[in-house]
């Protein structure tokens, strides 16, 4: 039996596979290099290597995406191949990704908690278990299941910044802001590099309304967390929203054309943030020229595979494909959406619950029903976690709940929810427009 450099034992690999293991586990807490590319070569020394196989069937996983499952389940074919020689851990592994590519997410995770309860130096079940508790939506848990295995770890341990930074997120998202941010620092004078940590500390500067610090603070830092990182993108869009917070659109649009969506998306994930940034900015009645044009052919590019595997991509496709008027790709979108719905995993509750009724308002409101837009959204606005995502990316539901209220001249419901980001977000600039909007071409409020 061999042990990985956190004591976590291994089953059919020598010095080089494990060396590579490391590698590419590194990768994949660093978003630098190719974990997949790094543990094929340690497979092909090793094939009996139970935990190679089972890093690449979670990591496949984590991107996001349909397409990858078939590459997933073939590699967890592998590692079954290997099972009567596997130890508890990675027999344990091999549940939770047979649950993930089931489309059991809520069980998955607790197959991965069952795994740290007796090895909480897993890194591989941790940073697997952090990912999709954020697709999932579940904040708790993106805190707690780094908190749970905390003590078992300190400086000495390798990969312990990156263990701060998934902590410092997590408590991010349960609105611990300063302790968030203090988490994330300490991270970053570990390892500087580390995007996800930057992330962590961007994220509470949005949530806060820093918009001029967080500025200062991405640019100060791009020198760390940009060069040949697979992250960027998204800390890229963080800066894009902080200037359009402060009305510096074309400074937007300028980070959309050169690190967003500079060419086709190779990934979803980037995809995603391409979508958001442009419907936000069409919500600010800025002309995008033919941006979203090519991000909808992105969506739909996919659109015979991708629909029906995660709410929260389907959601911003029938954006794309709304702020784009195809409406015979949203037709058929919104139809993938009702069949997922009716299905019995974890996508079939999101879609239910918050990516169908958010699809719906999204139509709605690109066709002027505005009214509609809003009824579809006040019922599940503050349910929407529960398709995934962060406070961040959900943020999108209000700004169009609010827009919806001011084109519809509901001007008491605009100012309803603008006042959340006035007492939230009091050096937002964009807040402080809504707020003006609202007030400015409305009825005084009617004397208690």
């Amino acid at each position: 039996m061999t042990n990985d450099s956190r004591g976590i034992p291994v089953t059919g690999a020598d010095t080089f596979a494990v060396r590579r293991y490391e590698a590419a586990l590194g990768q994949f807490q660093s978003y630098v290099g190719d974990p997949i590319a790094t543990i094929d070569d340690a497979l092909a020394d090793a094939p009996a290597f139970i935990a190679g196989h089972l890093l690449k069937v979670l990591v496949l996983y984590t991107l996001a995406e349909r397409k990858f499952v078939p590459m997933a389940a073939e590699a967890l074919d592998a590692a079954r191949g290997h099972a009567d020689r596997a130890n508890d851990r990675e027999r344990g592994l091999i549940a939770a990704a047979e649950l993930l590519v089931a489309g059991r997410w809520d069980r998955a995770c607790q197959a991965l908690d069952r795994v740290l309860v007796e090895h909480p130096r897993d890194a591989l079940a941790l940073q697997v278990g952090h990912l999709m508790d954020f697709y999932r939506g579940d904040a708790l848990n993106l805190r707690n299941r780094v908190s749970r295995v905390l003590p078992h770890w300190d400086a000495s341990t390798p990969g312990y910044s990156y263990v701060l930074g998934m902590h410092a997120f997590g408590l991010e998202e349960m609105g611990q802001y300063p302790e968030a941010e203090s988490t994330a620092l300490e991270a970053l004078s570990i390892q500087p590099k580390d995007g996800w940590s930057v992330h962590a500390v961007v994220h509470v500067m949005e949530m806060q309304g820093r918009i001029d610090e967080g500025i200062a603070f991405l640019q100060s830092r791009e020198g760390d967390w940009s060069p040949d990182n697979a992250f960027a993108f998204h800390n890229f869009w963080h800066l894009a929203l902080f200037c359009m917070d402060g009305a510096h659109h074309d400074r937007a649009l300028a980070l959309f054309d050169a690190h967003i969506h500079p060419g086709p998306a190779a990934y979803v994930l980037s995809l995603l943030d391409a979508t958001a940034l442009l419907w936000r900015l069409q919500l600010e009645g800025v002309d995008v020229a033919d941006r979203f044009d090519r991000v909808a052919d992105d969506w739909q590019s996919r659109l015979d595979s991708e629909p029906g595997f995660s709410a929260f991509n389907d959601a911003h496709a029938a954006m794309a494909f709304a702020a784009t008027n195809r409406e015979a790709a949203l037709s058929a979108l919104l139809s993938r959406m009702r069949q997922a719905a009716a299905a019995d995993d974890t996508n079939a509750m999101m879609t239910r619950e918050v990516g169908l009724p958010l699809a719906e308002a999204v139509a709605a409101f690109a066709r002027g029903r505005y009214g509609e837009s809003i009824a579809a959204i006040e019922p599940m606005r503050d349910q929407a976690h529960r398709f995934g995502g962060s406070h961040a990316q959900r943020d999108l539901i209000t700004l169009t709940l609010i827009e919806a209220a001011l084109r519809d001249g509901d001007y008491g419901r605009a100012r309803h929810y603008v006042g959340e980001r006035i007492v939230h977000k009091r050096g937002s600039r964009w807040a402080q427009r809504l707020w003006s909007r609202a007030t400015s071409t409305a009825p005084p409020a009617a004397a208690a």
